[in-house]
């Protein structure tokens, strides 16, 4: 499903699941048992969204006509996607019952929700370009040290993090290795 909503694209197919949740429950607005699909998506962009779709049995119209309708019992399906913020999609991610790989995956956008030192030392691939002066300066590094170019990135991205969260500009600290 795809909707633009304040100039932003949602779209179920393009963006990435974090994870989801199934529940019935009966909806007074509905007046029916509603069973549920909640899906927790995040665009390339940054954006998080929720679709939902529902299905429910109810009466709706099957003739199309105003002045005499005739009304039969039929499963009925409502799809949409709300826009959330990060609060909202961390306390989704934070109440979903997730284990083995779908833990993983919901540990790659919200990191305080798992265990640190399962993947404490897990690497990930990212592919970075660096300007000439930056790649100078690099290779200079590895020359004198003993690190690796993955270490003396890591190193210089947490460094650069520790600041910024000391000086208030980042909030989040998922790790809690700042918070003395």
């Amino acid at each position: 499903m795809k909707k633009v909503i304040d100039g932003a694209v949602y779209n179920t197919a393009t963006a990435k699941k974090i994870c989801e949740q199934r529940t019935e429950e009966f909806q007074n607005e509905k007046g029916a048992d509603v069973k549920q699909l909640k899906q927790l998506f995040k665009t390339k962009s940054g954006k998080y969204f929720f679709f939902i779709h529902n299905t429910f049995i109810s009466y709706a119209c099957v003739n199309g006509d105003d002045l005499n309708p005739k009304f039969e019992e039929m499963e009925l399906e409502e799809k949409k996607i709300i826009p959330v913020d990060y609060g909202l999609a961390f306390q989704f991610a934070s109440e979903v019952q997730a284990s083995g790989e779908q833990q993983k995956i919901i540990g790659k956008y919200f990191p305080e929700l798992v265990n640190f030192e399962t993947f404490e030392h897990q690497k990930i691939q990212k592919k970075i370009y660096l300007s000439e002066k930056a790649n100078w300066y690099l290779e200079m590094m590895l020359t004198e040290t003993e690190d690796t170019n993955s270490s003396l990135i890591e190193m210089l991205i947490v460094q650069q993090y520790q600041r910024l969260y000391s000086e208030g500009i980042m909030l989040r600290d998922p790790y809690f290795e700042m918070e003395d």
